[in-house]
Formats: C-alpha cells, structure tokens, sequence
C-alpha cells in the first residue's frame, strides 16, 4: 500500500481511462501501489477535456459548477482577485468548494457604450480581444454610428464597446479653428491676365453633426465652394483694380459664402489672398513700371529743391541789393574762403595794391 494525502484545498480522483473509481476529498489515505490517482486544485478552472468524464459521474456532477459560453459570451477567471484566464464562446467548469477562484459571465451583444464595468473588468475583456475602443482627443468630436444609424455625439474621451456582429464606428473632426490652404489657382481677370493665386481660408466647425449630414466631404465643398467664388470675383476685375484693392477678396467670400455655411455649421472666421504669382512677362512690365515710377518721382524731387533753391537764391539777391552791409558782409566772406584755399600772397605794383584792398573794407 501507498499513502495518499490529499490537501484541504485539494480533490484527487482514482480513475482507470473513462471510469471513476473513487473520489478522495482532503485527509490521507492508503491506496494500492497500482492505482492512478490524479489530483485537482480546486483554485483553478478543470480541463475542458475532462468535462465529459465529469459530467457523465452524479458525485462529481454534484461537486462543480459547469458554465455554459453562448454565442457573444465571455467567462473571466479570477483567482486571489487576480485576473487568470477567459472563456469566449465556449464552455468551462468550476469546482463549488473554491475558496480563491472566482468568475463572472459577460454578454457582448450590447450596441451600447460599456459603462458598468470596473477598470480590471474592462482591461480583461480587452485583453482577449472583447472589446474595442474609440478615443476622441481633446479639441474633437466624434459622431457615433451604429449599422449606419447615427446614434450620438461624443465628447473628448475614452469609449468601449463590446465586440460583437454590430458595425460600430465614429467618425472625429477638430472642432477648433482650423487653417485650409487653396493654392496653385490659375485665373484670368477681366483684361485676360494670368495670375497663379494662392489664397487661404480660416473655419471652425460649430455643429459637427449639421455639417457632416449635409456632407460626409464637407471640407471638400468647403475647398471647391471658395475655389469657384475665388474664380468667380477675381475673373470680373481687371488686373490693375486687383492690385489696387486686394481685400475686396475677403470681404466677397465671406460675405458671400459665410452665411449659407453657418447653416450647416461651418463658421468661415476668415478668408482672403496670401500670394499673387505674376507670369515672366508680366512680371517683368510691373518691373519696368516700377522703375518708371521711381525715376519720376525722383526727377520730380530734384526739381522741387533746385527750385527751392533757386527761390532762396533770390531772395538773398534781394536782400544784399537792399542792403549795402549785407553785401559787404557776402564779400567778405567769400574773401575769407578764398584766403582758406591760398597758402602765400605776392604783391606787386607798390601800394595800389595794398589800396585796392583796404577800400573792400572800408565803408564810402
């Protein structure tokens, strides 16, 4: 004989291929050196290849849970409180005298956001891939769909769902100001000029769930919308009046568009030209005309200070024909800046010389 000893948290079951002997329960017992005993923890899940061979015994029938995992179900195994394993879509079987496992049934067939599960219940059908997950990020939104039937709008944050047949999917946009470039445009203007334009648009959506049902590609027509009114405005001016009054631009695409679009809850906050791109000719004639320009404006300037000049030069004229001091005092100083200029003096001729020179100074 051999000595069997079976633990409180223990079952050993003495089979031979698919009979039941005998069933030991905790205690210690002799047993015969042939025998085969196999011994079960009672903490943990029973092999689904014995679930046959325990049913078919009435005590052992009696001694364990069997928990049937339809179509959509998932059975989470905990064991200490810890997570151990899962069953999805199939069969498990537990014993009833259990002190450390504990389990819990879950249908997945809701269409609904999962929202009373703990955080471990959730991380655990997670990770048997029960379930799937949505995040809107801070500054979006997202718009809910179920089978193709718009159910909600949801806010910044995590959604779960349970993974089921249900096509389930959401649909996220940037609800902050946001920036759309319109570039590359080539356009005639009224006296057949062609310019390349590159104009940018400034939007925020205001009603996502508006904006979408009116068009699941409202940037799109949003883009297409400016692109023909930009058309429509520029090819009615000439080139020159364009370049006179580019903010005309702005104020015909808001004021033509901007009210059609909060209606389906695009607000247009800004519109208008960022680069006018001439062709070489083109580009090359505005050069000439500012060059043009310049020179007359600086021929122009000239012509004003010689005037000015001119003008004070008469008046002084007038001034020292007025007055006789005041044109000694001219003399005299051109006499001094001619003496700045000389390094020696020769006289000759005696002192008529010296005569001439004195009479520049005094008064007659």
């Amino acid at each position: 004989m051999k000595k069997l000893t079976v633990q409180p948290n223990e079952i050993a079951i003495n089979r031979q291929d698919k009979t039941i002997k005998k069933i030991y329960t905790a205690g210690t017992y002799w047993i015969f050196p042939w025998a085969t005993v196999e011994v079960f923890d009672i903490n943990l899940p029973i092999e689904e290849s014995l679930h046959g061979l325990f049913q078919n015994n009435q005590q052992l029938q009696s001694m364990v849970d069997y928990v049937e995992a339809a179509h959509n179900e998932a059975i989470l195994v905990f064991v200490n409180k810890q997570f151990k394993t899962a069953y999805q879509n199939s069969n498990a079987m537990f014993w009833k005298e259990t002190t450390q496992l504990k389990w819990e049934k879950h249908t997945l067939s809701s269409t609904e956001i999962v929202k009373n599960l703990q955080p471990q219940q959730l991380e655990c059908l997670r990770q048997i891939g029960a379930i799937r997950n949505f995040c809107v990020p801070a500054f979006f939104e997202g718009l809910l769909f179920v089978n193709e039937q718009f159910i909600d709008v949801l806010k910044p944050g995590d959604y779960a769902f349970y993974k089921n047949e249900t096509a389930i999917h959401v649909v996220i946009r940037e609800i902050r100001t946001q920036t759309m470039e319109i570039l590359g445009q080539e356009i005639l203007t009224k006296d057949k000029a062609q310019l390349r334009i590159n104009c940018m648009l400034h939007y925020q959506l205001t009603n996502f769930r508006k904006a979408y049902e009116s068009n699941r590609d409202f940037e799109k027509n949003l883009y297409q919308t400016i692109q023909l009114g930009l058309r429509e405005f520029i090819g009615g001016l000439s080139f020159d009046e364009l370049m006179a009054d580019k903010n005309s631009v702005s104020s015909f695409l808001i004021d033509q568009y901007r009210t059609s679009f909060q209606a389906i809850g695009i607000d247009i906050k800004e519109a208008g030209i960022k680069d006018i791109i001439l062709p070489g000719d083109i580009r090359e004639i505005m050069n000439k005309v500012l060059i043009a320009e310049k020179n007359a404006q600086a021929n122009s300037i000239m012509r004003r200070e010689e005037t000015a000049s001119t003008r004070s030069l008469l008046n002084t004229a007038k001034l020292m024909e007025e007055n006789e001091l005041l044109w000694k005092l001219k003399e005299m100083e051109y006499i001094e800046k001619v003496a700045e200029k000389v390094n020696s003096i020769s006289i000759s001729g005696g002192g008529n010389v010296l005569n001439e020179l004195k009479t520049l100074f005094i008064k007659p």
